[in-house]
C-alpha cells in the first residue's frame, strides 16, 4: 500500500481528542487518524449514506470557461490602474 501525505485544518479541540485517543491506544497521530477515517468510511458504507443524503440542497457546480490570455491581460491592466 502506498502512503500519501494529508494536511488538513481541523478544530483544535478535535486535534486534542485525536492526540488523547492516540496516546491511550499507544499509537501515533498518523496511525490513529488513518484508522478512525477508515472506520468512518466503513460505517458510512454500512448505513448506506447516499449522495442525496449529503447534498440535500441538490446543488450543482456551474462549469465556467477559463479566461483567455486577452481577457487576463485586460484584467491585469484594470487592476494596475486601481493601484
Amino acid at each position: 500500500m502506498a502512503t500519501a501525505v494529508l494536511n488538513v485544518k481541523i478544530d483544535e479541540a478535535l486535534k486534542e481528542r485525536l492526540r488523547h485517543y492516540a496516546e491511550v491506544n499507544n499509537e501515533n497521530l498518523s496511525v490513529t487518524t488513518e484508522k478512525l477515517l477508515q472506520l468512518a468510511f466503513e460505517a458510512v458504507e454500512e448505513v448506506g449514506v447516499s449522495e442525496e443524503d449529503i447534498d440535500n440542497q441538490h446543488t450543482e457546480e456551474e462549469s465556467v470557461t477559463p479566461f483567455t490570455p486577452k481577457e487576463i491581460k485586460a484584467l491585469r491592466k484594470l487592476l494596475k490602474k486601481r493601484k
